[in-house]
């Protein structure tokens, strides 16, 4: 209580000597010599700051409006590759049905949701349109005719005028029964539009119009990319008008598009404009979006080219200068504030700041000590450690809590949980499973000293015929035993399989990462929604595209691409886009193995390659255990306990 006093007693004498301290420092003519040059200066200041000011606001204007316009441009770019695949699809799949398309265009739409629709048109002449909707009414199971708008009601359809060509619009997602069958060629717009496309040969971009759907004032644009006999593209245009077959369509809605694109751009204050820049339209018909402001000497403007499709667009921005007092009210403020430091500072001196050292401490999870990180992804960490009294090495894979989504923690305790029920010893065992004080989640399992099959075959190439198939029946023994169980992978590939040294055997496969089990017994998980793709696009089986309700079957394809690429050294499908490697397993078979790889590749065992990536699942093998029985019958050379040692005594020098 005695020191408090003392304390307390002691904050009127330091009020009085800081009263006294200032009273002798404003009295200073130094001071006010100081206080009238620093006003001074300050003003000056302004002036340059409020003219540095208006040019650093002009280059941020135009910083702002390129990267809006960047946005832009990549907002009605990207989702080109998804009418690049439907082009593909028709070009593939001339009479694939609604069904099929829709499922494919979904997947394409959730992945670019600035996309309005994706449609497939076919080309009709006059003399083919009744043979033509037999066909269709015979495919679809009801019946079927050529619609146009009704020009006495504003929203109903009747059966098309007779015209020499018709453009006919049969497969699309989203699905609408109404639109099914419209005739494109029922406006002169439009028919101006497709001829132009046709002349073009290549994706082109129309004017803004208004669909049949929609309202006044809402506005979209369409690509067409012309269907030709043969695929390619004719060299003339009279050649390409003959072999014309229908039309792949992107559609856009602009409003929905360009608020999107534009959102997080930082646009505040300023008036955006999407232009057409084609000559021949009416002023009314070039702008496309937004508003476009008078040019005046008080706002700055910006306009910013923007080519697609065929077409030149331009982005046009717009803003007020800033005044003088905005401009100026930084410095002004700063220069006050940078007076009352400088008074501070002389009056009460400066203090230095004591530096914070950091250090990590060692992890623990319960009875484990973290070693090393040896690996990551998606569902968390993964990292050699070491239980504390057995000293045995383990692998730990840790996913924290405040980083997980609640799906992905349910996701974690589900592969947990299943991968510990698996006995077969090509299956990684889990050992233990709990949370950290901290509410960490962690599971420990074998540790498995070796290489994944895709370090294997990117270090030393395609894998001998003999070896494959030894390895492959350990891995088809680990699947058969988890089917039967009624869990399903998922996610079979090159990574997820690891090849050691276990007990004194030698290739000893090793199953691992459960994360994307699906559980078919019992009642459903909830953890697989409608329209996620589950997996790794290489190696999915392509019923996995349209639905994650996929069966064992879809496990046996991804095991059918592990085992072409480690026969051939290349995976059955490449392409620089997720969406065009989904296109290439829904309609193309991979090349003969014949001649690829060490060219050991008997042609029993292609066939049974083959078997397992036939895109239709009831053309595959009926189960695991049916494919390991059908490895074991080939007629192919033992790989010896002799030949893996030689491989790991190699391994081992290397490294």
């Amino acid at each position: 209580m005695e020191e408090i006093a003392v304390s307390v007693a002691r904050v009127p004498s330091r009020f009085g000597a800081t009263r006294a301290f200032l009273r002798e420092s404003l009295g200073s003519r130094a001071v006010w010599l100081c206080v009238l040059l620093g006003a001074a200066g300050t003003v000056a200041w302004a002036a340059l700051s409020a003219s540095r000011g208006r040019e650093s606001a002009k280059r941020e204007f135009e910083e702002r409006s390129l990267v809006a316009a960047r946005h832009v441009a990549q907002s009605f770019q990207a989702p080109l590759e998804a009418l690049y695949g439907i082009h593909a699809l028709g070009c593939a799949l001339p009479e694939v049905d609604q069904p099929r398309f829709e499922r494919f265009g979904q997947q394409l739409l959730s992945r670019y949701p600035s996309l309005a629709a994706l449609e497939l048109f076919d080309v009709v002449s006059g003399d083919e349109r009744a043979d033509f909707e037999r066909r269709v009414s015979s495919r679809i199971g009801r019946p079927f005719s050529i619609q146009e708008p009704s020009l006495a009601t504003s929203r109903g359809m009747v059966t098309a005028l007779p015209r020499e060509r018709h453009v006919v619009l049969t497969r699309f997602v989203p699905y609408q029964k109404e639109l099914h069958g419209l005739d494109l060629t029922f406006d002169s717009l439009r028919r101006e539009q497709i001829a132009a496309a046709t002349r073009a040969g290549a994706p082109l971009v129309t004017g803004k119009f208004r669909l049949v759907e929609d309202s006044e004032g809402v506005y979209s644009v369409a690509v067409y990319h012309p269907l030709f006999a043969g695929s390619a593209a004719p060299p003339t245009e009279a050649e390409r008008s003959r072999n014309l077959t229908g039309f792949a369509v992107a559609l856009y809605r602009l409003e929905p598009l360009m608020t999107s694109a534009l959102s997080g751009t930082r646009l505040e204050k300023i008036t955006v404009g999407l232009v057409d820049r084609d000559p021949q339209l009416p002023r009314g018909d070039s702008l496309l979006f937004g508003t476009l402001a008078a040019r005046t000497d008080e706002s700055f403007s910006y306009e910013h080219e923007i080519r697609f499709a065929g077409r030149n667009w331009a982005l046009v921005t717009s803003r007020a200068v800033p005044t003088f007092a905005s401009l100026s009210a930084p410095s002004l403020a700063l220069g006050s504030v940078g007076t009352l430091l400088v008074a501070g500072l002389i009056g009460l001196g400066g203090s230095l700041r004591k530096s914070r050292q950091r250090f990590q401490a060692l992890q623990a999870l319960g009875p484990y000590t973290l070693l090393r990180e040896i690996g990551g992804g998606g569902m968390g960490r993964v990292f050699e450690a070491q239980h504390r009294l057995l000293r045995r090495r383990t692998a730990i894979k840790v996913v924290a809590q405040e980083v997980a989504s609640p799906e992905q923690l349910r996701r974690f305790d589900l592969e947990a949980k299943t991968t510990s029920e698996l006995r077969h010893p090509n299956t990684v065992v889990v050992f233990d499973y709990g949370r950290t004080p901290t509410g960490d989640f962690y599971y420990a399992m074998e540790y498995v000293h070796g290489v994944t099959w895709d370090q294997l075959v990117q270090r030393h190439g395609a894998q001998p015929a003999a070896r494959v198939r030894h390895l492959l029946l350990q891995a088809c023994g680990a699947l058969s035993e988890a089917h039967g169980l009624g869990l399903v992978h998922r996610d079979v590939k090159p990574s997820n399989l690891m090849l050691g040294v276990s007990g004194g055997i030698f290739d000893f496969v090793k199953v691992l990462d459960f994360g994307l089990v699906r559980v078919t017994r019992g009642a459903p998980s909830g953890l697989s929604k409608q329209g996620t793709l589950l997996g790794t696009p290489r190696y999915m089986a392509p019923e996995s595209f349209a639905s994650s309700q996929s069966g064992p079957r879809a496990d046996l394809y991804a095991l059918g691409c592990v085992a072409y690429y480690l026969l051939s050294g290349h995976e059955p499908f490449t392409a620089k886009t997720d969406a065009g490697v989904a296109t290439l397993h829904l309609t193309q078979m991979p090349s003969s193995l014949r001649g690829r790889g060490r060219g050991d590749t008997t042609p029993e065992l292609e066939r049974i390659v083959m078997r397992c990536l036939a895109k239709n699942p009831d053309d595959r093998f009926a189960s695991a255990a049916q494919l390991l029985r059908a490895l074991s019958e080939l007629s192919l050379p033992p790989w010896t306990q002799t030949d893996a040692a030689a491989f790991w005594a190699e391994q081992e020098a290397n490294q």
